[in-house]
Protein backbone atom coordinates (compact mmCIF):
# COMPACT_ATOMS: atom_id res chain seq x y z
CA UNK A 1 0.00 0.00 0.00
CA UNK A 2 2.42 2.64 -1.23
CA UNK A 3 -0.02 4.79 -3.25
CA UNK A 4 -0.70 8.33 -2.07
CA UNK A 5 -4.14 9.93 -2.20
CA UNK A 6 -4.17 13.54 -3.41
CA UNK A 7 -7.15 15.92 -3.63
CA UNK A 8 -6.15 19.18 -5.30
CA UNK A 9 -7.51 22.53 -6.40
CA UNK A 10 -5.99 23.30 -9.78
CA UNK A 11 -5.61 26.79 -11.34
CA UNK A 12 -8.87 27.91 -12.98
CA UNK A 13 -9.03 28.02 -16.77
CA UNK A 14 -11.43 30.21 -18.75
CA UNK A 15 -14.52 31.80 -17.29
CA UNK A 16 -16.80 29.15 -15.81
CA UNK A 17 -19.00 29.61 -12.75
CA UNK A 18 -17.63 32.19 -10.26
CA UNK A 19 -17.34 29.70 -7.39
CA UNK A 20 -16.09 26.72 -9.40
CA UNK A 21 -12.49 25.55 -9.59
CA UNK A 22 -10.70 22.70 -11.31
CA UNK A 23 -10.59 19.77 -8.89
CA UNK A 24 -8.58 16.59 -9.25
CA UNK A 25 -8.43 13.40 -7.20
CA UNK A 26 -5.46 11.11 -7.74
CA UNK A 27 -4.46 7.80 -6.23
CA UNK A 28 -0.87 7.10 -7.11
CA UNK A 29 -0.62 7.17 -10.91
CA UNK A 30 -4.40 6.90 -11.41
CA UNK A 31 -6.54 10.00 -11.89
CA UNK A 32 -9.99 9.33 -10.45
CA UNK A 33 -11.50 12.53 -11.85
CA UNK A 34 -10.48 11.92 -15.47
CA UNK A 35 -13.49 12.57 -17.69
CA UNK A 36 -14.76 13.37 -21.17
CA UNK A 37 -17.30 16.16 -21.53
CA UNK A 38 -20.26 15.96 -23.85
CA UNK A 39 -19.36 17.18 -27.33
CA UNK A 40 -15.62 16.76 -26.76
CA UNK A 41 -13.26 13.93 -27.61
CA UNK A 42 -10.43 15.23 -25.41
CA UNK A 43 -10.16 13.79 -21.88
CA UNK A 44 -9.66 16.15 -18.96
CA UNK A 45 -8.19 15.16 -15.59
CA UNK A 46 -10.06 17.84 -13.65
CA UNK A 47 -13.67 18.36 -12.68
CA UNK A 48 -15.10 21.89 -12.81
CA UNK A 49 -16.92 22.26 -9.50
CA UNK A 50 -16.88 24.43 -6.35
CA UNK A 51 -14.40 23.05 -3.79
CA UNK A 52 -16.27 24.34 -0.75
CA UNK A 53 -19.10 21.72 -0.70
CA UNK A 54 -16.54 18.92 -1.05
CA UNK A 55 -14.39 20.37 1.74
CA UNK A 56 -17.39 20.72 4.11
CA UNK A 57 -18.51 17.16 3.27
CA UNK A 58 -15.05 15.79 4.11
CA UNK A 59 -14.94 17.66 7.43
CA UNK A 60 -18.50 16.73 8.42
CA UNK A 61 -17.98 13.03 7.65
CA UNK A 62 -14.31 12.67 8.63
CA UNK A 63 -14.91 10.37 11.61
CA UNK A 64 -17.16 8.00 9.68
CA UNK A 65 -14.88 8.02 6.63
CA UNK A 66 -11.92 7.05 8.82
CA UNK A 67 -13.56 4.68 11.32
CA UNK A 68 -16.58 3.00 9.72
CA UNK A 69 -16.13 0.15 7.22
CA UNK A 70 -18.95 -0.89 4.86
CA UNK A 71 -22.04 -2.27 6.60
CA UNK A 72 -22.81 -5.96 6.72
CA UNK A 73 -25.61 -5.77 4.13
CA UNK A 74 -24.82 -6.85 0.58
CA UNK A 75 -25.79 -3.44 -0.82
CA UNK A 76 -24.57 -0.25 0.75
CA UNK A 77 -27.66 1.49 2.25
CA UNK A 78 -28.41 5.11 1.45
CA UNK A 79 -27.61 6.29 4.99
CA UNK A 80 -24.09 4.83 4.75
CA UNK A 81 -23.58 6.28 1.28
CA UNK A 82 -24.40 9.80 2.51
CA UNK A 83 -21.28 9.71 4.69
CA UNK A 84 -18.94 7.74 2.41
CA UNK A 85 -20.04 8.18 -1.20
CA UNK A 86 -18.70 11.20 -3.10
CA UNK A 87 -21.85 11.84 -5.20
CA UNK A 88 -23.52 12.70 -1.86
CA UNK A 89 -21.64 16.02 -1.98
CA UNK A 90 -24.29 17.17 -4.48
CA UNK A 91 -24.49 20.97 -4.80
CA UNK A 92 -25.78 20.52 -8.35
CA UNK A 93 -22.54 19.11 -9.74
CA UNK A 94 -21.63 15.61 -10.92
CA UNK A 95 -19.03 13.91 -8.74
CA UNK A 96 -17.08 10.73 -9.52
CA UNK A 97 -18.63 7.52 -8.21
CA UNK A 98 -16.09 6.96 -5.41
CA UNK A 99 -16.49 5.66 -1.87
CA UNK A 100 -14.08 6.20 1.05
CA UNK A 101 -13.97 4.20 4.27
CA UNK A 102 -11.57 3.14 7.02
CA UNK A 103 -10.53 -0.23 8.43
CA UNK A 104 -8.14 0.72 11.21
CA UNK A 105 -4.56 1.06 9.97
CA UNK A 106 -5.69 1.19 6.35
CA UNK A 107 -8.38 2.97 4.35
CA UNK A 108 -10.17 2.03 1.14
CA UNK A 109 -10.82 4.03 -2.01
CA UNK A 110 -13.37 2.33 -4.24
CA UNK A 111 -14.35 3.35 -7.78
CA UNK A 112 -17.76 1.91 -8.62
CA UNK A 113 -19.17 1.03 -12.02
CA UNK A 114 -22.79 2.00 -12.44
CA UNK A 115 -25.14 4.64 -13.78
CA UNK A 116 -23.55 7.42 -11.70
CA UNK A 117 -20.51 7.36 -13.99
CA UNK A 118 -22.74 8.32 -16.94
CA UNK A 119 -23.68 11.95 -16.35
CA UNK A 120 -25.70 13.97 -18.91
CA UNK A 121 -22.81 16.41 -19.37
CA UNK A 122 -19.78 14.16 -18.97
CA UNK A 123 -18.48 10.62 -18.52
CA UNK A 124 -15.92 9.64 -15.88
CA UNK A 125 -13.21 7.34 -17.23
CA UNK A 126 -11.72 5.72 -14.11
CA UNK A 127 -12.05 1.93 -14.22
CA UNK A 128 -13.84 0.14 -11.35
CA UNK A 129 -11.28 -0.66 -8.68
CA UNK A 130 -10.76 -1.17 -4.97
CA UNK A 131 -7.47 0.10 -3.52
CA UNK A 132 -6.20 0.33 0.04
CA UNK A 133 -3.79 2.92 1.41
CA UNK A 134 -2.33 3.61 4.84
CA UNK A 135 -4.90 5.63 6.80
CA UNK A 136 -2.36 8.39 7.40
CA UNK A 137 -2.44 8.98 3.64
CA UNK A 138 -6.15 9.82 3.81
CA UNK A 139 -5.57 12.15 6.78
CA UNK A 140 -2.85 14.03 4.93
CA UNK A 141 -4.86 14.27 1.71
CA UNK A 142 -7.99 15.63 3.39
CA UNK A 143 -6.11 18.11 5.59
CA UNK A 144 -3.98 19.34 2.68
CA UNK A 145 -7.05 19.81 0.46
CA UNK A 146 -8.97 21.72 3.12
CA UNK A 147 -5.94 23.90 3.79
CA UNK A 148 -5.65 24.62 0.08
CA UNK A 149 -9.35 25.54 -0.14
CA UNK A 150 -9.05 27.90 2.83
CA UNK A 151 -6.02 29.57 1.28
CA UNK A 152 -7.66 29.78 -2.15
CA UNK A 153 -11.01 31.22 -1.02
CA UNK A 154 -9.89 33.31 1.93
CA UNK A 155 -12.70 35.05 3.81
CA UNK A 156 -15.32 33.16 1.79
CA UNK A 157 -14.67 30.02 3.83
CA UNK A 158 -14.34 31.24 7.42
CA UNK A 159 -16.95 28.67 8.43
CA UNK A 160 -14.87 25.87 6.94
CA UNK A 161 -11.79 27.09 8.79
CA UNK A 162 -13.66 27.02 12.11
CA UNK A 163 -15.05 23.53 11.52
CA UNK A 164 -11.66 22.16 10.44
CA UNK A 165 -9.94 23.58 13.52
CA UNK A 166 -12.60 21.99 15.68
CA UNK A 167 -12.04 18.64 13.95
CA UNK A 168 -8.28 18.88 14.48
CA UNK A 169 -8.86 19.62 18.17
CA UNK A 170 -11.14 16.56 18.48
CA UNK A 171 -8.56 14.34 16.80
CA UNK A 172 -5.87 15.59 19.21
CA UNK A 173 -7.96 14.97 22.35
CA UNK A 174 -7.82 11.26 23.37
CA UNK A 175 -11.14 11.34 25.25
CA UNK A 176 -13.07 13.15 22.52
CA UNK A 177 -11.41 11.04 19.83
CA UNK A 178 -12.50 7.82 21.56
CA UNK A 179 -16.08 9.15 21.83
CA UNK A 180 -16.16 10.12 18.14
CA UNK A 181 -14.75 6.75 17.02
CA UNK A 182 -17.47 4.85 18.87
CA UNK A 183 -20.16 7.13 17.41
CA UNK A 184 -18.85 6.50 13.90
CA UNK A 185 -18.52 2.75 14.40
CA UNK A 186 -22.10 2.64 15.62
CA UNK A 187 -23.11 4.34 12.36
CA UNK A 188 -23.94 7.77 13.82
CA UNK A 189 -22.84 11.23 12.78
CA UNK A 190 -21.09 13.34 15.46
CA UNK A 191 -23.40 14.07 18.41
CA UNK A 192 -26.25 11.99 16.93
CA UNK A 193 -25.72 8.82 19.00
CA UNK A 194 -27.66 8.43 22.26
CA UNK A 195 -25.39 9.73 25.02
CA UNK A 196 -26.35 6.88 27.33
CA UNK A 197 -25.18 4.30 24.82
CA UNK A 198 -21.81 5.99 24.32
CA UNK A 199 -21.40 6.16 28.09
CA UNK A 200 -22.11 2.43 28.33
CA UNK A 201 -19.45 1.75 25.73
CA UNK A 202 -16.96 3.93 27.58
CA UNK A 203 -17.61 1.93 30.73
CA UNK A 204 -17.16 -1.31 28.79
CA UNK A 205 -13.89 0.01 27.36
CA UNK A 206 -12.65 0.68 30.89
CA UNK A 207 -13.41 -2.92 31.80
CA UNK A 208 -12.39 -4.82 28.65
CA UNK A 209 -10.19 -2.44 26.66
CA UNK A 210 -10.90 -0.21 23.69
CA UNK A 211 -10.19 -2.48 20.72
CA UNK A 212 -12.62 -5.27 21.57
CA UNK A 213 -15.37 -2.82 22.49
CA UNK A 214 -14.99 -0.97 19.19
CA UNK A 215 -15.28 -4.29 17.36
CA UNK A 216 -18.55 -4.85 19.23
CA UNK A 217 -19.83 -1.48 18.02
CA UNK A 218 -19.22 -2.63 14.45
CA UNK A 219 -20.68 -6.08 15.15
CA UNK A 220 -24.12 -4.56 15.68
CA UNK A 221 -24.60 -0.89 14.88
CA UNK A 222 -27.49 1.27 16.01
CA UNK A 223 -29.29 2.03 19.23
CA UNK A 224 -29.36 -1.59 20.54
CA UNK A 225 -25.64 -2.10 20.19
CA UNK A 226 -24.63 -1.76 23.85
CA UNK A 227 -27.50 -4.02 24.91
CA UNK A 228 -26.43 -6.63 22.35
CA UNK A 229 -22.88 -6.60 23.71
CA UNK A 230 -24.10 -7.04 27.28
CA UNK A 231 -26.24 -10.00 26.19
CA UNK A 232 -23.28 -11.63 24.44
CA UNK A 233 -21.06 -11.12 27.50
CA UNK A 234 -23.64 -12.74 29.79
CA UNK A 235 -23.89 -15.77 27.51
CA UNK A 236 -20.11 -16.09 27.34
CA UNK A 237 -19.73 -15.80 31.12
CA UNK A 238 -22.05 -18.78 31.62
CA UNK A 239 -20.65 -20.82 28.72
CA UNK A 240 -19.00 -24.21 29.26
CA UNK A 241 -17.05 -23.90 25.98
CA UNK A 242 -13.54 -22.87 27.01
CA UNK A 243 -10.64 -22.19 24.64
CA UNK A 244 -7.06 -22.60 25.89
CA UNK A 245 -4.74 -20.85 23.43
CA UNK A 246 -1.06 -20.52 24.25
CA UNK A 247 0.39 -20.59 20.75
CA UNK A 248 3.27 -18.20 20.10
CA UNK A 249 2.16 -16.56 16.85
CA UNK A 250 2.22 -12.76 16.69
CA UNK A 251 1.29 -10.23 14.00
CA UNK A 252 3.73 -7.27 14.00
CA UNK A 253 1.86 -3.97 14.08
CA UNK A 254 3.94 -2.58 11.21
CA UNK A 255 2.66 -5.32 8.90
CA UNK A 256 -0.99 -4.42 9.52
CA UNK A 257 -0.67 -1.21 7.51
CA UNK A 258 1.32 -2.91 4.74
CA UNK A 259 -0.39 -6.24 4.09
CA UNK A 260 -4.10 -7.11 3.72
CA UNK A 261 -5.66 -9.09 6.60
CA UNK A 262 -6.15 -12.23 4.48
CA UNK A 263 -2.43 -12.35 3.70
CA UNK A 264 -1.49 -11.95 7.37
CA UNK A 265 -4.06 -14.59 8.31
CA UNK A 266 -2.83 -17.08 5.70
CA UNK A 267 0.76 -16.68 6.89
CA UNK A 268 -0.28 -17.04 10.54
CA UNK A 269 -2.34 -20.19 9.88
CA UNK A 270 0.45 -21.81 7.90
CA UNK A 271 2.97 -20.86 10.59
CA UNK A 272 0.83 -22.37 13.34
CA UNK A 273 0.19 -25.59 11.41
CA UNK A 274 3.94 -25.91 10.86
CA UNK A 275 4.75 -25.23 14.52
CA UNK A 276 2.23 -27.85 15.63
CA UNK A 277 3.45 -30.29 12.95
CA UNK A 278 -0.03 -30.76 11.56
CA UNK A 279 0.04 -32.94 8.46
CA UNK A 280 -1.33 -31.58 5.17
CA UNK A 281 -5.04 -32.02 4.63
CA UNK A 282 -8.01 -31.80 6.97
CA UNK A 283 -7.79 -31.49 10.76
CA UNK A 284 -10.05 -34.07 12.36
CA UNK A 285 -11.85 -33.29 15.59
CA UNK A 286 -9.46 -35.17 17.95
CA UNK A 287 -6.47 -33.19 16.65
CA UNK A 288 -8.40 -29.90 16.61
CA UNK A 289 -9.56 -30.39 20.20
CA UNK A 290 -5.90 -30.72 21.25
CA UNK A 291 -4.96 -27.52 19.40
CA UNK A 292 -7.81 -25.64 21.07
CA UNK A 293 -7.28 -27.21 24.47
CA UNK A 294 -10.86 -28.36 24.90
CA UNK A 295 -12.96 -31.47 25.16
CA UNK A 296 -13.80 -32.99 21.78
CA UNK A 297 -17.54 -32.92 22.45
CA UNK A 298 -17.49 -29.09 22.26
CA UNK A 299 -16.73 -29.43 18.53
CA UNK A 300 -19.67 -31.66 17.74
CA UNK A 301 -23.31 -30.82 17.12
CA UNK A 302 -25.16 -29.17 20.02
CA UNK A 303 -28.86 -29.45 20.76
CA UNK A 304 -29.66 -25.76 20.44
CA UNK A 305 -28.21 -22.61 19.00
CA UNK A 306 -26.96 -19.88 21.33
CA UNK A 307 -29.24 -16.88 20.96
CA UNK A 308 -26.72 -14.05 20.80
CA UNK A 309 -26.48 -11.30 18.17
CA UNK A 310 -22.93 -12.46 17.36
CA UNK A 311 -20.41 -14.93 18.72
CA UNK A 312 -18.01 -13.72 21.40
CA UNK A 313 -14.71 -14.71 22.98
CA UNK A 314 -14.38 -13.52 26.59
CA UNK A 315 -10.96 -13.99 28.19
CA UNK A 316 -10.93 -15.11 31.78
CA UNK A 317 -9.19 -12.85 34.26
CA UNK A 318 -6.09 -15.00 34.59
CA UNK A 319 -4.24 -17.21 32.12
CA UNK A 320 -4.92 -17.93 28.46
CA UNK A 321 -8.40 -19.40 28.81
CA UNK A 322 -11.40 -17.77 27.11
CA UNK A 323 -15.07 -18.60 27.44
CA UNK A 324 -16.91 -18.66 24.14
CA UNK A 325 -20.46 -17.78 23.21
CA UNK A 326 -20.81 -19.71 19.93
CA UNK A 327 -23.81 -19.25 17.66
CA UNK A 328 -23.71 -22.38 15.50
CA UNK A 329 -25.07 -25.70 16.69
CA UNK A 330 -23.59 -27.64 13.75
CA UNK A 331 -20.16 -29.23 13.86
CA UNK A 332 -18.84 -27.48 10.75
CA UNK A 333 -19.96 -24.06 11.96
CA UNK A 334 -18.64 -24.62 15.48
CA UNK A 335 -15.23 -25.69 14.15
CA UNK A 336 -15.12 -22.51 12.10
CA UNK A 337 -16.14 -20.26 15.00
CA UNK A 338 -13.62 -21.93 17.31
CA UNK A 339 -10.81 -21.37 14.82
CA UNK A 340 -11.96 -17.78 14.36
CA UNK A 341 -11.61 -17.39 18.12
CA UNK A 342 -8.08 -18.76 17.91
CA UNK A 343 -7.36 -16.31 15.10
CA UNK A 344 -8.72 -13.47 17.24
CA UNK A 345 -6.33 -14.38 20.04
CA UNK A 346 -3.45 -14.18 17.56
CA UNK A 347 -4.59 -10.89 15.97
CA UNK A 348 -5.36 -9.11 19.25
CA UNK A 349 -2.61 -10.53 21.45
CA UNK A 350 -5.28 -12.24 23.57
CA UNK A 351 -7.46 -9.17 24.03
CA UNK A 352 -10.02 -9.47 26.82
CA UNK A 353 -12.98 -9.17 24.45
CA UNK A 354 -13.19 -10.72 21.00
CA UNK A 355 -16.44 -10.35 19.02
CA UNK A 356 -16.87 -12.73 16.07
CA UNK A 357 -19.20 -11.00 13.64
CA UNK A 358 -19.91 -10.41 9.98
CA UNK A 359 -18.48 -6.87 10.17
CA UNK A 360 -15.98 -5.87 7.49
CA UNK A 361 -13.24 -4.67 9.81
CA UNK A 362 -9.63 -5.80 9.43
CA UNK A 363 -9.89 -7.87 12.62
CA UNK A 364 -12.98 -9.78 11.45
CA UNK A 365 -11.45 -10.36 8.01
CA UNK A 366 -8.34 -11.78 9.70
CA UNK A 367 -10.43 -14.12 11.86
CA UNK A 368 -12.33 -15.51 8.90
CA UNK A 369 -9.30 -15.90 6.65
CA UNK A 370 -7.30 -17.55 9.46
CA UNK A 371 -10.04 -20.10 10.12
CA UNK A 372 -10.35 -20.82 6.38
CA UNK A 373 -6.64 -21.46 5.90
CA UNK A 374 -6.20 -23.37 9.16
CA UNK A 375 -9.08 -25.77 8.50
CA UNK A 376 -8.86 -25.91 4.70
CA UNK A 377 -5.39 -24.84 3.43
CA UNK A 378 -5.58 -23.55 -0.10
CA UNK A 379 -2.70 -25.69 -1.38
CA UNK A 380 -4.31 -28.81 0.07
CA UNK A 381 -7.69 -27.80 -1.35
CA UNK A 382 -6.20 -27.40 -4.84
CA UNK A 383 -4.52 -30.78 -4.51
CA UNK A 384 -7.95 -32.24 -3.74
CA UNK A 385 -9.67 -30.21 -6.51
CA UNK A 386 -7.07 -29.73 -9.27
CA UNK A 387 -9.63 -28.78 -11.95
CA UNK A 388 -9.33 -25.31 -13.46
CA UNK A 389 -13.10 -24.83 -13.12
CA UNK A 390 -14.40 -26.74 -10.08
CA UNK A 391 -17.96 -28.03 -10.36
CA UNK A 392 -20.61 -27.95 -7.62
CA UNK A 393 -20.06 -31.60 -6.73
CA UNK A 394 -16.30 -30.93 -6.40
CA UNK A 395 -17.06 -28.22 -3.84
CA UNK A 396 -19.51 -30.48 -1.99
CA UNK A 397 -16.94 -33.30 -1.85
CA UNK A 398 -14.20 -30.95 -0.62
CA UNK A 399 -16.46 -29.58 2.11
CA UNK A 400 -17.11 -33.12 3.38
CA UNK A 401 -13.41 -34.05 3.16
CA UNK A 402 -12.18 -30.98 5.11
CA UNK A 403 -15.27 -30.98 7.37
CA UNK A 404 -16.09 -27.36 6.56
CA UNK A 405 -19.04 -25.65 4.91
CA UNK A 406 -19.45 -25.41 1.15
CA UNK A 407 -19.48 -21.64 1.55
CA UNK A 408 -15.99 -21.78 3.10
CA UNK A 409 -14.68 -23.80 0.14
CA UNK A 410 -16.28 -21.36 -2.31
CA UNK A 411 -14.83 -18.35 -0.46
CA UNK A 412 -11.35 -19.88 -0.42
CA UNK A 413 -11.47 -20.55 -4.16
CA UNK A 414 -12.84 -17.06 -4.88
CA UNK A 415 -10.25 -15.35 -2.68
CA UNK A 416 -7.50 -17.06 -4.72
CA UNK A 417 -9.19 -16.20 -8.03
CA UNK A 418 -9.97 -19.83 -8.94
CA UNK A 419 -13.65 -18.97 -9.27
CA UNK A 420 -15.18 -15.54 -9.85
CA UNK A 421 -16.54 -13.34 -7.11
CA UNK A 422 -20.15 -12.46 -7.74
CA UNK A 423 -20.46 -9.04 -6.10
CA UNK A 424 -18.47 -5.98 -5.11
CA UNK A 425 -19.28 -6.84 -1.48
CA UNK A 426 -17.44 -10.14 -1.89
CA UNK A 427 -14.44 -8.21 -3.22
CA UNK A 428 -14.48 -6.03 -0.10
CA UNK A 429 -14.69 -9.07 2.16
CA UNK A 430 -11.66 -10.64 0.52
CA UNK A 431 -9.52 -7.49 0.43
Amino acid sequence: MTSELQISVEPRRGRGAPDSRRLSIRLGEACLTELIRRGSSEPDQCLDAPPLPLAFWLVDNWWRIRCEPPPQQQDFPAEWQLAHHLPSVGAGYPWPNISLWGEGHRSAIAVHANIHNLQPSLRFLAEPALEYVASETVDRAIDAFIGQVIQELGADCDGLNIEHRQLLAERADPAVSAWRRIEAMLGFDPDDAPEGQIAEYEAMAGRFGTDGVEEAALAQQGERSAQALQEAIEVAESSNVVLHAQHEVRIPLAQRAQLPPWRLATDAARDLRARLRIAPGPIRNPALSEVLGMNIDRLTRQRSRTETPYALRLREESGYASRLALRSRWSQGRRFELCRSLGDVIWSGNDALGPLSTARSARQKFQRAFAQEFLCPFDDLRAYIPDAQPAEDDIEAAARYFHVSERLVQSTLANHNVIDRETFAQMVDAA
